[in-house]
C-alpha cells in the first residue's frame, strides 16, 4: 500500500511539469514581426505560375431512328426517319472514350424513356464538340428547323 502511495506521488511529479505556465512563455515578436514574416512568405507565392482553369468543352449529340426493315439508310426512306437532338452537354474530358461513353448514355435514355418507337431503332449517332456554349446551341437550333 505505501510502495503504490509513492509511486502515485512520482506520476503526479512528471505531470507537473507537463504542463507548463504560459505566463511564462516568452514569444519574442511583435505584431510587425508576425506581420512582416508573412508579406515575406506570401512573396515566394506569386513567383510560381498560374495554372490555367481547364475550360469546359459543349457538346450535341444527334441519333437517327429508322425502321428495322430499312436495312440501309438512304434519301429515298427518309421519310421514315426520326431525328432526335440531345440537350447541350458540358465536357471537360473529350476523349474519344468520353465522347462514346455520353453517346452511349444519351442511346440508352432515348430506349429508356420510350423516345424509340417500337419496331424502330437508333441506326445512326453523332456528337458534336464546340468550344462554346453559344456554338452548341446555334448548331442544334439548326437541326431543329
Amino acid at each position: 500500500m505505501i510502495f503504490c502511495t509513492i509511486v502515485c506521488c512520482k506520476k503526479r511529479d512528471t505531470w507537473d511539469d507537463v504542463y507548463t505556465n504560459t505566463d511564462s512563455i516568452n514569444f519574442g515578436n511583435s505584431y510587425q514581426d508576425v506581420i512582416n514574416d508573412y508579406n515575406d512568405s506570401t512573396d515566394n507565392i506569386h513567383d510560381i505560375p498560374a495554372i490555367e482553369p481547364i475550360k469546359p468543352k459543349y457538346a450535341i449529340i444527334w441519333a437517327i431512328i429508322a425502321p428495322n426493315s430499312d436495312s440501309i439508310l438512304t434519301k429515298e426512306n427518309m421519310s421514315s426517319y426520326q431525328s432526335i437532338g440531345s440537350d447541350v452537354i458540358e465536357m471537360i474530358d473529350v476523349s474519344e472514350d468520353a465522347k462514346y461513353r455520353k453517346m452511349d448514355e444519351f442511346e440508352k435514355t432515348l430506349y429508356k424513356d420510350g423516345a424509340v418507337p417500337t419496331g424502330m431503332n437508333i441506326r445512326q449517332r453523332k456528337i458534336l464538340v464546340f468550344d462554346s456554349y453559344a456554338e452548341a446551341s446555334k448548331q442544334r437550333e439548326e437541326f431543329i428547323k
